[in-house]
């Protein structure tokens, strides 16, 4: 995340770099993981009282396929949307229910045509298409989406465990058409305070799926109620 983030921010234009390949028993976006274990990374992208009841779809040969339903309106999946730039980093990720009617279905139509081998400007056309001819919307409210377990730059299949990250747990708050301009960051900012809320266009569908990101903490507040 942050790399795709200072590509847009600081307007880098050989930013594109694509990971190698990932080492013997750990994982690049499009190997598939053993079930059980990409269900737990999954699901580990939520808060531990929302896990049990989400529905969670694990990736496939013909893309994501629905691994059990859940009765809580969260849901959660290992996103891969950057492999079809080159980038294998695994993004865990839960979204909650208007993330869940909105954005979800986009991530599941990119696996699909991910599975199908198509390329970067094919998936970019189908997506632009299908917020136009109405098979997409973008968020109709704010909303959250989960990534507690980060962005997974490496995953051991031998142990199921993460082995590194290229960008720390955080949340993400539906901005669509929002940019970086209209909350005040800017590159100077970031070099400042990398800490500091950023918006995110990057995934499939640009600015009709964009997020507020911000930082995850553990510090310790009380709820409003």
């Amino acid at each position: 995340m942050k790399k795709h983030f200072l590509c847009g921010l600081l307007l880098l234009i050989n930013c594109g770099i694509a990971y190698a390949q990932a080492p013997a028993g750990q994982t690049s976006a499009l190997q598939l993981l053993p079930r059980d274990q990409e269900i737990e990374l999954a699901v580990s992208a939520a808060p531990v009282h929302l896990r049990k009841e989400a529905t969670v779809y694990v990736f496939g040969k013909q893309g994501y396929e629905k691994a059990r339903p859940g009765t809580n309106g969260f849901t959660c999946l290992v996103n891969r949307d950057g492999a079809q730039s080159g980038d294998f980093t695994l993004r865990p990720t839960c979204w909650d229910m208007e993330g869940s009617s909105s954005i979800v279905p986009v991530m599941l139509r990119v696996g699909e045509l991910l599975a199908q081998g198509k390329s970067a400007a094919e998936i970019k056309r189908d997506i632009e298409a299908g917020f136009g001819d109405g098979r997409f919307h973008e968020p109709r409210k704010a909303g959250i989406a989960y990534m507690l377990a980060g962005d997974v730059k490496q995953f051991d299949t031998r142990t199921g465990k993460v082995v590194a990250r290229d960008f720390p747990a955080h949340y993400m708050i539906y901005a669509p058409g929002l940019n970086n301009s209209d909350i005040g960051m800017t590159s100077e900012g970031y070099r400042i305070n990398p800490a500091l809320p950023q918006v995110y266009a990057g995934y499939s569908g640009g600015a009709h799926t964009a997020y507020i990101i911000v930082l995850a903490s553990e510090s310790k507040g009380e709820m409003v109620h």
